[in-house]
């Protein structure tokens, strides 16, 4: 039997702060990334290769055909607009906590979701309640195992 995915989601990390950069630590990681393939991150400042990971602009994050899902790790306020514009892009969704400042803009959000059909917005926070893997497990399996489950 063979333990490698079948596929594997082309992600880009949007945001290079604190989680940003701990999710691209992980995706960088072998073990922890099996069914994630990190294409490049995106952020508001010029910064070029970081830790071999190429910057990429939002429109093309927003465009390419190899990113099938965008992690969002950008300061709150921002969330909103960064999940809109991906799932309107046809991007699947993972965003840190919290989706949006309020549960109208949540909801909002999340029918957005449904109405692309299979592309869905996923709160990380939620995916740490539901992930059935042990807390052992390092963050960005459990976030593929999260992204597996909302597909």
């Amino acid at each position: 039997m063979s333990t490698e995915p079948k596929r594997k989601f082309g992600v880009v990390v949007v945001g290079v702060g604190r989680a940003g950069s701990v999710r691209i630590r992980d995706l960088k990681d072998p073990h922890s990334s099996a069914f994630l393939n990190l294409i490049g991150y995106v952020s508001r400042r010029e910064l070029g290769s970081l830790d071999n990971v190429r910057q990429i602009s939002l429109e093309d994050a927003l465009r390419s055909q190899e990113v099938d899902v965008a992690y969002i790790c950008t300061e709150s306020s921002s969330h909103e607009d960064y999940i809109r514009q991906f799932l309107q892009a046809g991007k699947h969704v993972l965003v840190e906590y919290p989706m949006a400042l309020s549960f109208a803009a949540a909801q909002e959000l999340w029918e957005l979701a449904a109405q692309k059909d299979y592309h869905h917005t996923c709160c990380c926070a939620w995916c740490l309640l539901l992930c059935p893997l042990p807390a052992a497990v390092p963050a960005a399996c459990c976030y593929a195992w999260c992204l597996l489950l909302c597909l």
